[in-house]
C-alpha cells in the first residue's frame, strides 16, 4: 500500500479544512434553502400602518407608483411583509 505525502500539511490538518469546507458549504446552502421556502406572510392595510407607523393614503400613494404591490383575497387587500420591507430599504 502507497502513502500519500503532502509537504507543510498535516493529515489531520488536510481533512479538518476539507471538513470546515464541507460544512460551511452546506451550512450556506441549507441556509437559502430554508430561507427561499418560508412562507410568505401578508399584512392587511392597518397592520401595514401600525407596524410600519404609516397611513393609509401613504400606502395608497405606494401602490399608484408602483412601490408596493397589492394582493386580493375576496373583498380585502393584504401586502406581502417581505416587499414592505424591500421597498422601505430600496426607497430610504
Amino acid at each position: 500500500m502507497q502513502t500519500i505525502n503532502f509537504v507543510g500539511v498535516e493529515p489531520t490538518a488536510l481533512i479538518q479544512e476539507i471538513v470546515n469546507e464541507v460544512k460551511n458549504t452546506l451550512f450556506a446552502d441549507i441556509t437559502k434553502t430554508l430561507q427561499d421556502n418560508e412562507p410568505k406572510r401578508y399584512l392587511s392595510a392597518d397592520q401595514v400602518c401600525e407596524r410600519f407607523s404609516v397611513t393609509k393614503p401613504t400606502i395608497h400613494e405606494w401602490k399608484k407608483r408602483g412601490i408596493l404591490k397589492s394582493y386580493k383575497l375576496g373583498a380585502r387587500v393584504y401586502y406581502r411583509l417581505d416587499e414592505i420591507e424591500n421597498a422601505m430599504i430600496i426607497n430610504d
